[in-house]
């Protein structure tokens, strides 16, 4: 799936962006497999202040953040609403639920107008089907992703 045109110049900026920003959780992909993966992602754009996900929440989907920032909160919207975490370019939310299925624990807002890819757990098993090595290596990135970001927040805390 091809989420930019190449006959405008601009995109093919913003396609470059997009490779660069996804790096930091996919370091270990080669441009190759970042353009295999491209077949089984969606691109999503939100608005300044979009709700992207709520508490509670069904979703199933790894959220990538090609462009711009998301607010991670706990609580519910608008009520005894905390901070958890403010992330960018590069970064990735919704690893639990896209794991284990299950409703999403945070709410998500975006901070300024924001790029995301999102790859949903149906996706990645025919990703998973079709290219075996590149899913695992997917899951390896994703978990130490995620144990990064773990002792970060326990270093915070």
């Amino acid at each position: 799936m091809d989420f930019f045109s190449y006959s405008n110049p601009d995109a093919r900026l913003n396609e470059e962006k997009r490779t660069a920003a996804i790096r930091p959780l996919l370091r270990e992909l080669s441009d190759e497999d970042l353009n295999s993966l491209d077949q089984f992602a969606a691109a999503l754009r939100f608005a300044t202040g979009s709700r992207i996900i709520a508490v509670g929440e069904h979703t199933d989907a790894l959220l990538i953040i090609v462009a711009g920032s998301v607010r991670l909160t706990s609580g519910e919207s608008g009520q005894n609403e905390q901070r958890v975490d403010d992330l960018a370019d590069g970064e990735v939310f919704g690893i639990s639920s896209f794991l284990d299925g299950e409703a999403s624990a945070i709410n998500a807002i975006a901070l300024e107008s924001t790029e995301l890819l999102a790859l949903r757990r149906t996706s990645f098993e025919q990703l998973a089907a079709w290219k075996p090595a590149l899913a695992l290596a997917l899951i390896q990135d994703i978990a130490a992703y995620a144990s990064r970001r773990l002792r970060q927040l326990q270093v915070s805390c």
